[in-house]
């Protein structure tokens, strides 16, 4: 049996051709970049619904720490009347202690250390009136 070569290799290339099977090599490469192109399209579209979500979470964090520095501003500002009303009420508080001890200090000094005499001491003049209405 004598093989002729170029017989075989004619059979095999008009048996691929008759199959689809160097058309099938020439398509799988357009295939495979089809496929590689349409998987980079999604990665980006990945990339970038990722880059909204990020986007969205850092102004949603924004936004929170925003209305927590409005609170905050809005508890210093309640916190410093709060303070200014303190400080004002011991302001009064004090002025009132101070004409209370005034009037102390007055009683004692104008108290005799003896009753209904001429020889007062301290000697200040005999008076009438109570020392309570010489201030009022």
């Amino acid at each position: 049996m004598v093989v002729e070569w170029g017989t075989i290799i004619l059979s095999a290339v008009v048996s691929l051709l008759s199959a689809g099977g160097i058309g099938w090599i020439v398509t799988a490469k357009e295939d495979k970049k089809a496929k590689d192109l349409e998987n980079k399209k999604k990665e980006i579209e990945l990339e970038e619904y990722k880059k909204d979500e990020i986007i969205k979470d850092w102004k949603e964090i924004a936004e929170e720490r925003k209305h927590r520095a409005e609170e905050l501003t809005l508890e210093v500002k309640d916190y410093k009347k709060r303070e200014d009303e303190k400080d004002a009420q011991i302001s009064d508080l004090k002025a009132h202690l101070d004409e209370k001890n005034t009037y102390c200090a007055v009683a004692e000094l104008m108290r005799c250390d003896e009753i209904s005499c001429p020889n007062r001491r301290p000697p200040f003049g005999m008076r009438e009136t109570k020392v309570k209405d010489s201030f009022e």
